[in-house]
């Protein structure tokens, strides 16, 4: 079900899908299943990650009323046919997926499920130089890098080395900036958040 919906700019959306239905229900939400059902099953084994994929399909048809194709370049990048003019970006955890479209620009977002699992590798994508002494923190760290990452369209990118998130007061809702030293244009991003009671999310808009 439709857990979370927010529009913003003139062109930007980002929703989130509570996936409480087993698989033939998500199905039964979209009108061509059949193609959907061929697809998954050609591209995965599990089951789990059948119905993640599948109610990513739902949730872009809830959003744009139509069934769209979404198309994956070498990098593994979801997008759109170029007709739609949207930018699409793509994330899931535990239970939820979620989907960002963009009109306005390059769009990125991430969700990640609230696990004190993310303490034993926070000395992986947290820097001596940031603030990230809870639990919250550190998943709004490393979420925000995952969005970063998505808009950046690079490979090599290192949490620690090319991404610095600049000290920020946490709040339940909020924007803080993170600073890329990966490209020659070391762009700031305005990373906006939301901390759910199961996860985190956090998402940005190039203009």
């Amino acid at each position: 079900m439709l857990y979370y919906d927010k529009r913003f700019g003139s062109g930007s959306r980002i929703c989130i899908w509570h996936v409480t239905e087993d698989l033939e229900e998500l199905y039964y939400l979209l009108p061509d299943d059949d193609s959907v059902r061929r697809e998954a099953m050609l591209r995965f084994k599990s089951e789990s990650r059948i119905k993640e994929w599948t109610a990513v399909r739902v949730l872009l048809y809830d959003m744009l009323d139509r069934q769209v194709k979404i198309d994956y370049d070498e990098s593994g990048a979801p997008h759109l046919p170029d007709d739609e003019g949207l930018d699409i970006s793509i994330s899931h955890t535990k239970d939820y997926v979620a989907i960002g479209l963009s009109s306005e620009g390059e769009i990125g977002i991430d969700i990640e499920q609230i696990s004190n699992r993310i303490e034993r590798v926070k000395s992986r994508f947290v820097r001596s130089d940031e603030n990230a002494t809870t639990i919250s923190q550190q998943l709004l760290h490393w979420s925000g890098k995952e969005t970063a990452f998505k808009m950046l369209h690079r490979r090599k990118v290192d949490f620690l080395k090319h991404f610095r998130i600049l000290p920020f007061v946490e709040s339940e809702e909020g924007v803080f900036q993170l600073q890329e030293s990966r490209t020659d244009d070391n762009q700031l991003f305005d990373i906006h958040y939301k901390v759910f009671p199961d996860f985190v999310l956090t998402y940005s808009v190039s203009e």
